[in-house]
């Protein structure tokens, strides 16, 4: 399996303050890779810096053979799934889909339109194709969002929670569309995450961040963690466990 994203002792935080460092690991092409953590741990802060929201204190972060982060004139090389979906209120889910094509090809309108609906089509949504954002319910949103995100057709997509606000059903549906994605279409996926149902049936492999300990306490498959892992951190995050032991979940 080749590597599609080598993250390299890179620190984040912002200004002087560190949140975590040291943080290392790669993301390999085809798996669905979560980062994990209780609330306000750093999980946000390092997706934002893996897609070049905001830069590593220290580090890199590179993409294998899709170029680095995005930059001001080029087209990016990965799809955002972001917790609202960031929809634009006012077009329809189509007009959505269409907005990275517009802007980063040459394509005519009718073939913008055209690739647009067939990613909604992927995603269930092609009959509601011109209904707005406030037409449609939270997980068709989501999954509108996806679509978005996959419009230009990108190697890599980054959730950030992408089960927040939905029910236990409409939360399954999502994981039955990651893992479409990611078995089905191939595409690599990195989400960050807190929902255990979904971390243990989508992930191939994660990371678990730490604020007391300031970076990675724990990595593998989750499964695996869940049943192995000697560190009361670890089980009490797969347990819903409160622990005593430094480090444990906190706002």
């Amino acid at each position: 399996m080749a590597r599609v994203l080598s993250v390299r002792d890179v620190a984040i935080g912002y200004g002087d303050e560190v949140l975590l460092d040291e943080l290392s690991f790669d993301v390999q092409r085809g798996e669905v890779f979560a980062i994990l953590g209780g609330s306000g741990c750093g999980k946000s802060t390092l997706l934002r810096t893996l897609i070049g929201l905001q830069p590593p204190l220290q580090g890199r972060v590179h993409f294998t053979g899709i170029g680095p982060p995005a930059r001001a004139m080029e087209p990016p090389a990965f799809g955002v799934l972001f917790q609202s979906s960031a929809l634009f209120g006012s077009s329809t889910l189509l007009q959505n889909v269409m907005l990275p094509l517009q802007k980063w090809t040459r394509l005519p309108a009718d073939a913008v339109a055209a690739v647009a609906l067939a990613r909604l089509r992927i995603l269930g949504l092609e009959r509601f194709a011109h209904h707005l954002p406030s037409e449609v319910s939270g997980g068709m949103r989501k999954r509108a969002g996806i679509a978005r995100a996959l419009a230009l057709d990108p190697p890599i997509l980054f959730f950030d929670e992408p089960s927040a606000g939905l029910d236990p059903v409409t939360s399954a549906d999502l994981d039955e569309v990651i893992l479409l994605l990611a078995r089905d279409l191939g595409v690599t996926i990195v989400l960050v995450t807190h929902e255990l149902p979904s971390i243990l049936h989508v992930a191939d492999q994660c990371i678990m961040l730490d604020r007391a300990a300031g970076g990675i306490i724990a990595r593998g498959a989750p499964r695996e963690l869940a049943e192995r892992s000697a560190d009361a951190r670890v089980q009490g995050f797969f347990r819903r466990q409160a622990t005593n032991a430094r480090g444990g979940h906190g706002a």
